[in-house]
């Protein structure tokens, strides 16, 4: 390496030759720094080397041998500098296309300086981000180092991990894509894998940002490689991404909707003998020309589909076509096909495994596996449906699978049933039953029915998120009333006794269950009573078919549904949930015949029961605060006397009294005469001093009202006082402008009769 590097520094510019000395220069003093300083040292130099490769790629690449270097360094805390900042670098600086390493011909021929220089850049380029991607899956690979790689140095192996993740994420389509699923990939085979998740994480994002498929395809593979060595023994999370896979419908549901072919048994055996004849002729065809080349070759001929010109030309095309970054519908339905079938193939294997003989221990890949048929039951062809539903009959049958499972099992199965495996004739039956049987076990309140969902298989329930189409963030008691909703209300031919049976153990469940779970099984039994009048007999007074009703047996063709009464109702309607009230009573209104209104508010009973469920911890709607109000200032007794009432003190019996006031039991001597005698004066006492105190607040509130009174009274006599000394000013005031007024006559009027005697 050294020699290499010796070599390529006496092909470099000075300006290069000049930042490479300043950096060993600055090594060489950091060598006698003490830890901290070193540290710093470092940060401050890999900022600016990485600003500068950033800022000239091309020019500058050269730098990061250094930051690779310390990549490895025996101080934790810089090597973890150093390989965030190479992640960012290489995030920032990495093309959008696989390098392709140049052939020899290419690099005999004669080429511009640009072309030489972009070459450099991408082989030394490639080279560093293959170091790099080494050292991180030596330190935060799934699989155990070697005894020689422990005394490596480098980041930890959290950081490792994280740099894995982040390149994953960014550069899906570039070099080294395999090392780096491989390394990550080994992570999902632990049920407890604290980093499990992260990688689920990036698994997805990159599947999302896949728009060939390759990417997607190669990861299938390796975690179904990885499903299949485990024996379905993984995390929870490892097959989550591939709920993001984006399949094309309008390729692959025709395909999957087509029937099958249906031969007589010559007419297959005839198919048979036409492949076999056709690939023996292929075959001999394939032998013949590969003789003939033979034989020309020996006397010298060289066959034009060999030369390199051809191979190289084909190359191209194919590079080519990576770059456009389009695909023809042929080699897109053959990668769609191929991704479909990895998924249900990985998908079949656990179903599998857990009607085996032998499942996995908790079955933690049994939920997300559920999850994704029921996401993709569409794309499911009709040939394989019957032995799905097959497997399904098995599963709920046995034992293997909590009642969670069971649920999200029957829910799954609706969904198979409703697409187009309507044209299969399949007896729901077996899935009514089982149905009925998980409503007639115990209710534990968050945990759900059964009770036996607090080991390891709720793990499981974290991938709900991940299925927002199907269930999204449902609890225990939203996924069963899904499953009762589709499968009850998504059939239109159901048994009358078997309804009646349904609404009458619905109603007893709501019983025990929490809010949630009670409001969604009263809107799943309103329903029902709704689709189907002949059972609204339930919510006769008394019973109205024929027969006994019987809560214990598990099939509801044979519980005589019909005999049954809806008696839970007057319980639920006293319910101290406001919503499992409410609901209770309105189905115990419902008309015994004719139309049925409809029902109060838009949701379905699982969105009812997600939205009142309790399960984590609040209580849905929220109970308003009480309204504060203003303290009053009397004691309790004083407000209870001020009422009206008398005082509430205890005051002894009339045989008791009697007792103690005997000469018979006058005795001083006896303390408990004495003692009794003591309580009950001093309750007298109280009594009176209880009557005084009431006495002395009416009192206190007569005061009040007749000091307000007298107020009253004093402030209307001094509004009557002025309103009479302002009439008695108004009248004064009258009088005076009529005597000036009277007063300006008389003169008028004297000069007129002195002017009449002067003519």
């Amino acid at each position: 390496r050294r020699e290499e590097e010796e070599n390529s520094e006496d092909d470099m510019d000075p300006a290069t030759k000049a930042r490479l000395s300043q950096a060993r220069a600055a090594i060489a003093l950091e060598e006698e720094m003490s830890a901290d300083e070193r540290r710093e040292s470092v940060k401050a130099r890999l900022g600016a080397t990485c600003q500068g490769v950033m800022e000239d790629p091309e020019g500058k690449w050269l730098d990061l041998r250094e930051v690779c270097k310390l990549c490895e360094d025996r101080d934790g805390a810089v090597a973890r500098l150093a390989a965030l900042s190479m992640v960012l670098v290489f995030k920032d600086v990495c093309p959008g296309y696989r390098i392709r390493p140049p052939t020899q011909k290419e690099l005999a021929m004669k080429v511009s300086k640009e072309t030489q220089k972009l070459r450099d850049f991408e082989a030394g380029l490639l080279k560093m981000y293959g170091n790099f991607v080494r050292v991180l899956v030596r330190c935060g690979g799934g699989k155990g180092k070697s005894r020689s790689q422990r005394g490596k140095g480098g980041p930890d192996s959290a950081t490792a991990l994280r740099c894995l993740c982040v390149l994953l994420e960014s550069l899906p389509h570039f070099n080294y894509r395999t090392d780096v699923l491989s390394a990550l990939v080994p992570h999902l085979s632990h049920v407890d894998s604290a980093a499990a998740d992260a990688v689920a994480g990036s698994i997805a994002n990159a599947i999302k940002a896949d728009m060939q498929g390759d990417t997607t395809l190669e990861a299938l593979h390796m975690v179904a490689q990885l499903v299949k060595q485990n024996r379905c023994c993984c995390h929870p999370a490892a097959l989550s991404p591939f709920l993001e896979i984006r399949f094309d419908e309008g390729i692959l549901a025709l395909e999957a909707q087509k029937a099958p072919e249906v031969l007589s048994r010559k007419q297959n055996r005839k198919k048979r003998a036409d492949e076999r004849e056709m690939i023996r002729k292929a075959r001999a065809e394939k032998e013949k020309k590969k003789a003939e080349k033979e034989r020309m070759k020996s006397f010298g001929h060289r066959d034009d589909s060999d030369s390199e010109e051809e191979d190289l030309e084909a190359q191209l095309e194919r590079d080519m076509g990576e770059a456009s970054g389009r695909m023809d519908n042929a080699q897109k339905k053959k990668m769609q096909s191929r991704m479909l079938e990895a998924t249900f193939e990985m998908y079949f294997r656990v179903l599998k495994n857990a009607a085996g003989a032998n499942p996995a221990r908790g079955l933690p890949l049994m939920t997300p596996a559920l999850v994704g048929l029921g996401k993709f039951t569409h794309l499911i062809s009709v040939t394989f449906m019957a032995d799905l539903m097959e497997v399904f009959r098995q599963l709920l049958a046995g034992d293997a699978l909590t009642t969670e499972q069971k649920a999200r099992c029957l829910l799954t199965a609706c969904e198979v049933l409703s697409g187009h495996g309507e044209a299969l004739q399949v007896d729901t039956g077996e899935f009514h039953r089982q149905l009925y049987a998980m409503l007639g076990q115990p209710s534990s309140g968050s945990s759900g029915w059964g009770g036996d969902s607090g080991d390891s298989r709720d793990g499981s329930e974290r991938n709900d998120a991940a299925n927002n189409a199907g269930s999204g963030n449902a609890d225990r008691g939203t996924l069963r009333i899904r499953a009762l909703q589709r499968f009850l209300g998504g059939y239109s031919h159901v048994d009358q006794g078997r309804v009646a049976a349904f609404a009458k153990r619905l109603a007893g469940a709501a019983l025990c269950a929490e809010p949630g779970e009670a409001v969604g099984a009263l809107g799943v039994s309103r329903q029902l009573l709704a689709s189907y009048p002949r059972t609204r007999c339930l919510l006769e007074n008394e019973r109205v078919g024929t027969g006994v009703f019987d809560p214990h047996v598990d099939d509801p063709g044979a519980a005589v549904g019909l005999a049954a009464v809806l008696w839970d109702l007057a319980l639920l309607r006293h319910h101290y949930h406001p919503a499992v009230a409410a609901a209770a009573d309105e189905v115990a209104r419902m008309p015994l015949a004719g139309a049925v209104p409809p029902a109060l508010g838009s949701h379905a009973p699982a969105e009812l029961a997600r939205l009142h469920s309790t399960t984590r911890g609040d209580f849905r709607p929220a109970i308003p605060p009480p309204k504060v109000g203003k303290r009053a200032k009397t004691s309790v007794l004083d407000r209870q006397t001020s009422r009206g009432g008398e005082a509430n003190v205890l005051t002894p019996g009339d045989k008791l009294a009697r007792i103690i006031a005997s000469e018979n039991n006058r005795d001083p001597s006896a303390p408990v005469v004495a003692a009794l005698r003591r309580h009950f004066a001093e309750t007298r006492e109280f009594g009176v001093n209880a009557g005084l105190r009431a006495e002395v607040a009416r009192l206190r509130r007569m005061s009040i009202k007749a000091r307000e009174r007298a107020e009253e009274r004093r402030a209307a006599e001094k509004a009557e006082k002025a309103e009479k000394a302002a009439k008695k000013a108004e009248k004064a005031e009258k009088a005076k402008r009529a005597v000036a007024n009277g007063g300006a006559g008389e003169k008028v009027r004297a000069k007129k009769s002195k002017k009449k005697v002067e003519a």
